[in-house]
């Protein structure tokens, strides 16, 4: 083989590898599960918050529904879009708690939540429970962990059924409708409700595969 032909070739396969390589690493899409956070996905990549928040348009504070999908950049994409502050994908909804007037309130780290006035009430006297014998504190995790209104619940079951969304039940047959029922942020705030829910009225009645998901059943 002459210099020129090994010299073409090297070329095309160096050229080809970068080519694979830029392809393998671009930014890969992470939809949210119970739990997590944009500081939590940021930190498990090795990303700050600001990195991942300014690629997907969001404020670093934003509050992100468990099956809300974001855009996990790589290190290179991470520094060109706080280079250029502009966002390389369209900006993610953040879903707010809607107002419900006649409800009870229970506080979260997104604001006061709303919940049926007795199962507000029962919630915030296990929880206060649950501060002073375990140390732990009981909250929903996300703004839209407590009552759902029948248009946040069809947003939910269009992005389940889409392939990008949280499991969750079609509009019109959630507990979280009726604000009954409340979706954990951690297994140890679900333990915690296992040992007292019973003298509270809270416990698990319904989506036996969602282990974050408890009911007020009454007391």
């Amino acid at each position: 083989m002459s210099v020129r032909a090994i010299s073409r070739w090297l070329c095309l396969s160096i050229g080809a590898g970068l080519s694979a390589s830029s392809s393998a690493f671009a930014a890969a899409p992470h939809t949210l599960l119970p739990g997590e956070t944009l500081w939590s996905i940021s930190a498990a990549n090795n990303l700050t918050t600001r990195t991942v928040a300014v690629f997907n348009g969001l404020p670093e504070t934003a509050h992100l529904v468990a099956g809300t999908t974001i855009e996990v950049p790589t290190v290179g994409e991470g520094a060109a879009a706080l280079a250029s502050g502009v966002p390389a994908v369209a900006p993610t909804s953040v879903t707010t708690a809607a107002s419900a007037p006649g409800t009870g309130l229970i506080p979260s780290p997104y604001g006061e939540l709303h919940l049926l006035p007795a199962a507000a009430d029962a919630w915030n006297a296990m929880r206060a429970e649950a501060l002073r014998t375990f140390g732990t504190d009981i909250y929903p995790g996300g703004p839209l962990s407590a009552y759902r209104t029948y248009e946040q619940q069809a947003e939910l079951y269009r992005a389940f059924l889409a392939g990008y969304g949280a499991p969750a039940n079609p509009p019109g047959t959630s507990s979280h409708e009726l604000g009954t029922a409340v979706d954990l942020q951690s297994p140890e705030m679900r333990w915690v409700v296992d040992q007292i829910g019973w003298k509270y009225g809270w416990g698990k009645a319904h989506a036996p595969g969602e282990w974050w998901h408890v009911d007020y059943l009454g007391g």
